[in-house]
């Protein structure tokens, strides 16, 4: 043990304070206090090794504790480990002293430390640790340069709970046995909130309740909407669950028809072994097309917004310049388009395009089947485009050959013929909705008269005298 060495222990979301801390006790030393944190390990070295030397030599450890949700079980064992050679070693010099906000609980297995939860406390220690090792320093100075750090160390720990807040659970074993949700998920959250999002006034229901309420081919649209939401919403669980991340599409059409919009807050799995999943349910102020249309019309506009989508974050987007591309460059265009088609396509299917029949209705017998084949073209183009980039199906590169010699021309011929394919699809998509909210010219005219009376009528003096 190096008398005055001091060891801070945190989480990296700290290490910006930590930083100021350990310059303005080695500053107010002189230098004749060092201080040791991890990300002064150099790069290679045997971090777990380097650390355990340092904890060692360390005569003092800070624990500069945050929020009792986040994760601090590296933080306990490098604690653990300091306060055992304490105990072995019967030093009494040894001290550990937890920095915490004076609102947050102590830690369950440091209950028994000096917890140091405002500024004068922190000046305290540090008193002592400079008294302790003889060391000359400015009482006041040290004072300033604690209570400059005084707010980001001890000030409340602010969180946003203007939305509420939605927890699904579920025992972490379950999903071993189980390829999707397990039976016994739960989805719980305020009486209130549960009720206007899923018309069930409880505080927790069982997911299966939830995803079982819809079925069949027959269903409305909010039905369908829910149906979509569920999908994706299970596929949030599970990609969570696996450190992946899936941004939400859908939304789900609450009581009244407001619309939620679940965002994935935080995913653990807690010590008792349930997997929980935290969601914020975020009003939606657009959300998907407008409920009231029939599914065939709501179909072709989801179908004329994305194919605007696709022309123009994607097909305009990128000129025909890929045997000219930089080393840069074409890595860029490698990992670029694949997400741009993954983004659209998962948009596409989230946002009302309730299947390629729906669609199909919407036209005569020869444009149907014009738009059946090109959306059977679609995977073949989406294939070979990937091929050509190089890439698997979920934008992971399989060959450093994206790209290259014969892959510029393979991806050229599959890019134009998206072009193609775009020019078609909107156009007869475009042609369709128009015919079917075009009005006669007579039609338009006699509206344009009437408009205008009414108009005049709301003018006129004892209309807005009335008002």
């Amino acid at each position: 043990m190096t008398p005055g060495t001091v060891f801070i222990s945190h989480r990296a979301e700290y290490g910006k304070l930590v930083h100021e801390l350990e310059r303005a006790i080695e500053k107010n030393s002189r230098g004749k206090i060092d201080v040791f944190i991890s990300e002064e390990i150099p790069r290679g070295a045997a971090w777990r090794a380097a650390i355990e030397a340092q904890l060692q030599n360390a005569e003092s450890l800070f624990l500069v504790y945050g929020a009792p949700y986040e994760d601090w079980s590296w933080c306990f064992y490098e604690a653990g480990y300091f306060a055992a050679l304490a105990a072995r070693e019967k030093n009494t010099s040894r001290r550990i002293y937890c920095i915490a906000r004076a609102d947050v609980p102590a830690p369950g297995p440091l209950s028994d430390l000096q917890m140091v939860t405002n500024a004068d406390q922190l000046v305290d220690a540090l008193n002592d640790i400079y008294r302790r090792n003889a060391v000359e320093y400015n009482p006041a100075e040290l004072r300033a340069c604690i209570r400059q750090m005084s707010k980001a160390l001890f000030g409340t720990l602010a969180e946003y709970t203007t939305y509420p807040r939605i927890y699904f659970t579920a025992n972490d074993a379950d999903f071993i046995s189980s390829k999707g949700i397990p039976p016994g998920a739960v989805m719980r959250g305020e009486e209130v909130a549960m009720n206007d999002l899923f018309g069930i006034a409880k505080a927790s229901v069982k997911w299966e309740d939830i995803a079982g309420t819809d079925s069949g081919s027959d269903l409305s649209q909010e039905q369908v909407f829910r149906s979509k939401w569920i999908e994706e919403t299970s596929n949030i669980v599970l990609a969570a669950r696996e450190n992946k991340f899936i941004a939400p599409q859908t939304v789900l059409i609450g009581r009244g028809g407001r619309r939620f919009r679940f965002l994935l807050y935080g995913a653990r799995i807690q010590g008792d072994g349930i997997y929980c999943c935290e969601f914020l349910a975020i009003d939606e102020v657009g959300g998907p097309p407008a409920l009231g249309l029939s599914r065939q019309l709501l179909s072709l506009l989801t179908s004329i917004r994305m194919g605007f989508r696709f022309r123009y974050e994607l097909i305009e987007h990128f000129p025909n310049d890929f045997d000219e591309l930089s080393e840069e460059d074409r890595q860029a265009r490698i990992q670029e388009i694949p997400r741009i088609v993954g983004n659209l396509t998962t948009e596409s299917d989230a946002r009302g395009n309730v299947s390629l029949e729906d669609l199909l209705s919407g036209f005569d017998d020869f444009e149907g089947a014009r738009i059946r084949k090109l959306c059977s073209q679609w995977p073949i183009l989406e294939k070979e485009m990937y091929k050509a980039l190089g890439v698997s199906a979920d934008g992971k590169v399989i060959t450093d050959q994206g790209l290259r010699g014969a892959n510029i021309e393979r991806f050229r011929i599959a890019f134009d013929a998206l072009r193609l394919m775009n020019i078609e699809f909107l156009s007869r998509c475009c042609g369709r909705v128009s015919r079917i909210m075009t009005k006669p010219e007579d039609d338009l005219k006699n509206n344009a008269r009437l408009l205008d009376e009414k108009i005049k009528a709301l003018t006129r003096p004892e209309v807005r005298a009335a008002a």
